[in-house]
């Protein structure tokens, strides 16, 4: 019998596959919708930090997230890797100017200067995934830095802290992803769908 990791590892590239599979303009139409359903939540309002990232490997494209929350003056942050040795993911304040950063994503061009804000400080954080279960397991790109980074909300007893909202395709949906204790749980999915929330503690 196939152990998880390599059960996780084909799951990746059969859904990565998948959403390479959209034509541009299907990818950006269902990118929109997507992300705008984001943006009618109310904890996306003026004055909230929002932690959104910065597409790769033709993750959903939040485009439209950004164009709402510099409307609605909504502060927006975006995930660096600062060490891959210790998995280390910082969110810094998104910037019009960018550069590459680990693995080729694209980071903030002062990020190395400006201030990084933990990611219990937010109150929406919008996660790229590869796949999704239907209780909301997350399944990730295999580095764990949204794991390291979030492994706090496993322990947590009072203090819900932010939203977490996968976004992505409806393709991207999955029976199961192997997941493991450590793994992210998200608290609602955004696709060209609409919104689905996993949880009834909010």
């Amino acid at each position: 019998m196939l152990d998880n990791d390599k059960l996780k590892g084909t799951l990746r590239k059969q859904l990565r596959a998948a959403r390479r599979g959209l034509c541009e303009l299907d990818h950006a139409s269902r990118s929109r919708r997507a992300a705008s359903s984001i943006a009618r939540l109310a904890a996306f309002k003026a004055g909230s930090r929002i932690a959104v990232y910065l597409p790769f490997d033709r993750e959903t494209d939040p485009s439209a997230l950004v164009a709402a929350a510099q409307r609605r003056r909504v502060r927006l942050y975006v995930p660096v890797v600062e060490s891959l040795r210790h998995r280390r993911l910082r969110f810094y304040p998104l910037t019009r100017k960018t550069r590459r950063g680990a693995f080729g994503i694209s980071i903030p061009h002062r990020a190395a200067h400006g201030r990084a804000v933990g990611p219990r400080w937010f109150d929406l954080i919008a996660v790229p995934l590869v796949g999704v279960d239907r209780q909301g397991r997350r399944l990730g790109m295999g580095g764990g830095f949204y794991d390291r980074a979030l492994d706090w909300r496993r322990h947590r007893r009072h203090w819900l802290g932010p939203r977490l909202v996968g976004l992505a395709f409806d393709c991207q949906r999955a029976e199961s992803v192997y997941a493991q204790a450590h793994d992210a749980r998200l608290d609602a999915l955004a696709t060209e769908s609409g919104i689905e929330f996993y949880r009834s503690d909010r």
